[in-house]
């Protein structure tokens, strides 16, 4: 893989060797062309080689399932689906632990006892479900039970008295189901083997986020609730719009941009709260994220008006990325951030692009944490 890494990085040098400028090389164009088609080739079927199916996992959770019934006195039954699907190894062998914190979660928070179940007219064996499935680049995966669903107004009670939220706020409910994300949020009064510590969701979420991914929750009263992992199939290469800002160079996954435009002076506005810049897309107001100030880098304020934007979509909302110029977009391959890098805010890897340059791969939901 790193070969295959290699060979795309040294391939794009050579295309774009500064000696080739002025050249009239006849032909040349739609060789170099090709040659980029075949090592894109190369490397899809390279990550594929990595692939290996989403079951060893899953069937991992057979057990623990067991085990945990048992503990808590309820009749569960687990249903997989999709155990072929096909994931990155490396994300196999990392998923593990996250699942083990949902699929508990799942039976001790989401099922209720085999009594309570009687009385909402349901079966008393209560049901998980492990799901896989493969769309476009990503692979998602779905924890779902059939339980009481979860509680909005004790999550929301709990998110008041840590200060996350205003007492007389009403946010809607994807909103209020992020809160349970929060370090050492829970809603359970008492500790047991298997809550109630106030740990394990956010580590949870740190550790999709690490694997370029993100959760999404939905939930109904009495009817349980769903979680769904969106997760890229390899980590080797990424498809990214390539951006500077000032003398950087950023890649932002294609898949999380919306649209980029040139911002025109009257879709600028301030908030009446603490005088942030938004700007109007449409019927939303969209806040506005500066590189600079996010990385906290000296630099002069620049009116926002005639300059380009991307705006990105994150599970807390759009956010309006100003820059300075689009570079590109292409394939690039990523290597991880290590030793000092690894403190970059909002940092996924470096990605080494066709002309040589490192930018930096962004994940944009941290840009909330």
């Amino acid at each position: 893989m790193d070969l295959v890494g290699e060979l795309g990085l040294v391939s794009s040098e050579i295309i774009n060797h500064p000696e080739l400028e002025g050249l009239e090389l006849k032909g040349f164009d739609s060789s170099a062309h090709r040659l980029e088609g075949l090592i894109r080739e190369i490397q899809d079927e390279s990550s594929g080689l990595r692939l290996v199916p989403v079951g060893s996992v899953f069937k991992r959770m057979q057990r623990l399932v067991r085990d945990v019934s048992k503990q808590i006195n309820k009749e569960i039954a687990l249903v997989l689906i999709g155990e072929d699907t096909e994931v990155d190894k490396v994300i196999v062998d990392r998923l593990y632990d996250p699942l083990v914190h949902l699929v508990r979660n799942s039976a001790d928070h989401g099922l209720e006892n085999p009594e309570e179940r009687r009385k909402a007219g349901k079966s008393e064996k209560g049901t998980i479900t492990l799901a896989a499935y493969q769309q476009g680049g990503e692979v998602q995966i779905l924890i779902k039970d059939d339980g009481k669903g979860m509680n909005r107004e004790a999550i929301l009670g709990r998110a008041v008295e840590r200060g996350l939220i205003g007492a007389d706020e009403d946010p809607d409910d994807e909103t209020v189901w992020n809160f349970i994300f929060d370090a050492g949020f829970s809603t359970n009064e008492q500790v047991s083997k298997l809550s109630g510590r106030g740990v394990g969701m956010d580590v949870v979420k740190t550790s999709i986020q690490d694997l370029r991914g993100r959760i999404e929750i939905k939930s109904q009263q009495g009817l349980g609730s769903t979680l769904t992992l969106r997760i890229p199939l390899t980590l080797a290469f990424l498809d990214a719009m390539v951006v500077r800002q000032g003398n950087r160079l950023y890649a932002i996954p294609v898949d999380v941009v919306s649209e980029a435009f040139k911002v025109q002076e009257k879709q600028v506005t301030t908030t009446a709260v603490d005088g942030s810049e938004v700007i109007r897309v449409r019927d939303a107001l969209v806040p506005v994220l500066r590189l600079e100030d996010f990385y906290q880098e000296d630099h002069d304020h620049q009116a926002i008006v005639g300059t380009v934007v991307v705006l990105v979509h994150t599970s807390h909302g759009e956010v309006a990325l100003p820059i300075d110029e689009i570079v590109s977009q292409q394939q690039v391959t990523m290597k991880p951030l290590q030793g000092q890098l690894k403190q970059i805010r909002a940092g996924v890897g470096c990605a080494m692009l066709a002309s040589g340059d490192i930018a930096i791969a962004l994940d944009c939901e941290r840009f909330f944490s």
